[in-house]
């Protein structure tokens, strides 16, 4: 039999492998989002953050204007989420397009961060407790009594808010998996540079804990800490490790095939590698969003759990032989006596025998609740659940590509100044629009002269 197959067709074009990509041989495909454009985003969800902030204060003193806000703030609120990872992905592109990205983002985000502490530091030692100090007979009592208020104001005992503490960490993270030193960890100790790694990461899992407790009121987090605290989510930062891991198993393979650490860093710089990473990117953002919602519900179910084991053990402890009541069988009424001069035990109701058949053990309705309720917020208090918006951000991941250039570099030292100056201005304007919007009773002038007019005459 005859095989009438043509073997005239082209020959099919064989797939490139990763070490032989080159410049000659690339792709076309370049995303249209660049590091810069990631920044931007970044800045603007940090904006959005603070104006629900704005809206949330107002509606604590107005439930109707809550009520009419609700929807508002829980946009704004789904925007301030991809705050951090617009910003995490930006400063990951900056590391990887630069020759020297590891020494700057290192100085860029240390000093930042140290900077934000000492502001914290200058006024909330100086300013609130010794404005307080100045007011008290007994000036020692002045941080106790802040630190105590601001126990009360905190949702969950604590205030993260410094999120280049977050950048650093991750930064951090990658020049130990990534970067290869020339002068002190060189050959074997190589590795002992590399498990340096695990330092942030214990960090990391340190303030998880951290917040866990005091969620818990198990522990009471001092204020010279809240500026010290992590503010991503805890999946985010597993997120920048797959990408930091990534990168580094990618080198891996390509100088498996004899390839030297500079044709690595121009390989780094294709267009082949850059649309694998926005892949890569977006599959994890995928896997850790849902990982994130599984976690967030493992909480109420781990709280739901130990209530239900600890009922079964109080009821256990109840029932014991040695902790039945004297006085039960005392109480037990005895059986009435019919015509014949027998005694009749009367018939139990469905109610007793329902009663009687529902183990006592297990919890009720409320504590179901209650315990998913505490699930819920020990899972806020570390982050968890605040990572499903990452899904979404997926798509947006695909249009990234790190070795985009941005038409203008300069602009990135303008993207920061131009937040603040926003947040600035939110916060002034959304003060003026609340108090125009809130049902604040007004001020008569006249009253406020008159009574002005009085204090002066009883002081004189």
């Amino acid at each position: 039999m005859s095989d009438n197959r043509s073997t005239t067709g082209p020959a099919k074009k064989s797939r490139i492998k990763i070490h032989e990509t080159t410049h000659e041989n690339d792709i076309r495909y370049r995303g249209p989002f660049s590091s810069q454009h990631f920044k931007m985003f970044g800045w603007l969800c940090l904006v959005a953050a603070q104006v629900a902030v704005l809206i949330k204060t107002g509606g604590r003193f107005d439930a109707r204007f809550a009520a009419d806000t609700a929807s508002l703030q829980q946009a704004l609120g789904f925007i301030a989420d991809l705050a951090l990872p617009f910003l995490l992905i930006a400063n990951f592109a900056q590391i990887l397009n630069a020759e020297d990205g590891y020494k700057k983002q290192l100085i860029v985000n240390g000093a930042a961060s140290a900077g934000i502490c000492a502001l914290y530091y200058l006024v909330f030692y100086r300013y609130i407790v010794g404005n307080v100090a100045a007011v008290l007979e007994q000036p020692s009592e002045a941080l106790p009594t802040v630190q105590e208020v601001m126990g009360h104001i905190t949702p969950y005992g604590f205030l993260a808010f410094n999120l280049f503490v977050d950048l650093f960490l991750c930064t951090l993270t990658m020049v130990f998996l990534n970067y290869n030193p020339r002068r002190v960890f060189t050959g074997k100790l190589r590795i002992l540079f590399r498990l340096l790694a695990l330092l942030p990461i214990a960090y990391e899992v340190g303030c998880m804990l951290l917040k866990i407790n005091a969620a818990k009121d198990l522990v009471q987090v001092p204020a010279w800490a809240f500026p010290l605290l992590t503010v991503k989510p805890p999946m985010t930062f597993v997120l920048f490790v797959a990408l930091a891991l990534f990168v580094k198993t990618r080198e891996m393979r390509f100088r498996r095939h004899g390839k030297t650490r500079e044709e690595y860093r121009a390989f780094l710089k294709t267009r082949r590698n850059a649309l694998n990473f926005s892949v890569f990117m977006a599959i994890m953002l995928v896997i850790v969003g849902i990982a994130d919602l599984a976690l967030a519900l493992g909480f109420s179910l781990n709280e739901t759990v130990q209530t239900i084991t600890a009922n079964f053990e109080v009821s256990e402890s109840t029932n014991a032989p040695g902790n039945a009541p004297a006085a039960g069988a005392a109480a037990t009424p005895r059986p009435a006596q019919t015509a014949a001069g027998k005694s009749q035990s009367p018939a139990p109701s469905p109610e007793a025998t329902a009663a009687h058949e529902a183990p006592d053990s297990l919890p009720s309705e409320e504590q179901i609740l209650a315990s998913i309720d505490s699930g819920i917020r020990l899972a806020k208090a570390v982050g968890f659940g605040d990572s499903i918006s990452l899904i979404f951000l997926a798509p947006l991941a695909l249009l990234f590509c790190y070795t985009r250039k941005p038409k203008y570099p300069r602009l990135d030292m303008l993207i920061p100044v131009a937040g603040i100056a926003l947040i600035l201005f939110a916060y002034l304007e959304g003060v003026h629009q609340l108090l125009l919007t809130l049902p604040i009773q007004k001020i008569s002038l006249r009253e406020f002269q008159n009574t002005t007019d009085m204090y002066k005459i009883l002081l004189q």
